[in-house]
């Protein structure tokens, strides 16, 4: 089973654009059973694939809705309110993904006050309680058994809950835009990926898939200069993707709830977001998949 995670602690840099793609594109297009996380308290990515609820008394102001098979008439109910969420993992508790509009693809949402919740632990209960519990959610047989893929959709940070994720991929994406002080945010990542890589055996590797250059402006001056410097760059060159993703409004159009295609890959094969949003991650899948 192959677990890719979008990870850069810079915000607005499109992760969770490209996990969002990327889980459809896996299961529209790959035909795999995929089960995107969302490891991010913003809760974005949960609520484009299911309608996640309001709730006012939350931080973070959304969690997510009763679950569809959930039936409090039913005993075997009894130990759950109906909702659940990836946080469960932190707290001993089960975790069931929801069914989305899309055939292959489940979801298992964020609750973000629960997840800020386990990332405030302390310093010393953080490894026991937070680093691994991902990791071995992933790894167990029920999961394994059910899905040929995982995507993670993550938040800004480098704290435990990125950490986590990092512990429990086999391949990680840095998207970042071509904007100097973003780009700071790639190098961070690229420390955490080789501290990470350092400690696993030889046999659990922790693939680098690539820096992907994300809201490209073509017509941009700054962009195409900072391009050219990453390819130039002796630490980053040979992991600048061939590829890239351009600041297209089709791509947050698709996010809105009213989106009629939900989805990039049920845009006419001419669309010019959508063929490049092919050949983006057809490029990874290959990466993850050779």
């Amino acid at each position: 089973m192959k677990i890719i995670a979008f990870v850069n602690n810079k915000g607005g840099v499109g992760k969770t654009t490209c996990s969002r793609i990327m889980a459809e594109y896996l299961s529209k297009e790959m035909n795999l059973r995929t089960l995107g996380i969302d490891f991010d308290p913003q809760c974005n990515f949960s609520n484009r694939f299911i309608q996640m609820q309001v709730d006012t008394t939350s931080r973070e102001g959304r969690t997510p809705p009763i679950h569809p098979h959930y039936d409090p008439d039913d005993p075997n109910d009894s130990d759950w309110d109906g909702r659940s969420s990836i946080a469960e993992i932190f707290y001993g508790q089960g975790v069931t993904p929801y069914p989305t509009y899309i055939e292959n693809l489940d979801l298992a949402p964020a609750y973000g006050e629960k997840l800020l919740a386990a990332e405030s632990v302390r310093r010393d209960e953080v490894v026991e309680k937070v680093h691994n519990r991902l990791a071995e959610f992933l790894s167990s047989d029920d999961v394994r058994e059910a899905y040929d893929a995982v995507v993670i959709d993550t938040a800004p940070s480098k704290g435990p809950l990125t950490l986590s994720v990092i512990k429990a991929a086999t391949h990680i994406v840095i998207p970042t835009v071509m904007e100097e002080q973003v780009i700071e945010g790639v190098y961070g990542m690229m420390q955490l990926w080789m501290q990470e890589s350092l400690r696993r055996p030889k046999n659990n590797p922790l693939h680098l898939v690539g820096i992907l250059p994300t809201l490209f402006k073509n017509t941009t001056l700054l962009h195409n200069q900072m391009l050219e410097s990453l390819k130039e760059n002796q630490e980053l060159s040979e992991y600048v993707m061939p590829v890239k993703i351009s600041n297209r409004i089709v791509f947050p159009e698709l996010d809105s709830q009213n989106a009629n295609p939900h989805s990039i890959f049920d845009l006419p094969n001419s669309n010019k977001a959508k063929v490049e949003a092919v050949k983006v991650f057809k490029y990874i899948a290959e990466r993850v998949f050779a």
